[in-house]
């Protein structure tokens, strides 16, 4: 007779029919030190993982704070050399500077 033909009591004829209670996990004194210490270490992990972040964080707005205060530097000496060229070319442009005479050569009295 083969599996297929076999009636349906006859393929569970070995099965237990009472179920067992689940097994409750117990941990002896070694499991219970190694799982602390497993969890202390991965707590520790995240700790370290966390304040690396935070001070990569912090380096890198620093440099980006010391980049802005280098142009602002910049643009304020920009901005004060734009005034001495434009007051320049407004005083050569005004109507005083543009009615006044050129001197001729200076005589000298002996």
């Amino acid at each position: 007779m083969s599996v297929a033909t076999m009636s349906v009591p006859a393929a569970r004829r070995n099965q237990n029919l009472t179920r067992q209670p689940a097994a409750q996990l117990k941990l002896g004194p070694v499991s219970a030190t190694f799982v602390t210490i497993a969890m202390i270490t991965l707590l520790a992990l995240l700790y370290l993982n966390q304040v690396t972040k935070t001070s990569y964080f912090t380096y890198q707005t620093a440099q980006l704070s010391a980049t802005r205060d280098k142009l602002m530097a910049q643009k304020q000496s920009l901005s004060v050399e734009a005034a001495r060229l434009q007051s320049i070319s407004t005083i050569q442009n005004s109507s005083v500077a543009k009615g006044m005479v050129a001197e001729g050569k200076p005589t000298y009295a002996n």
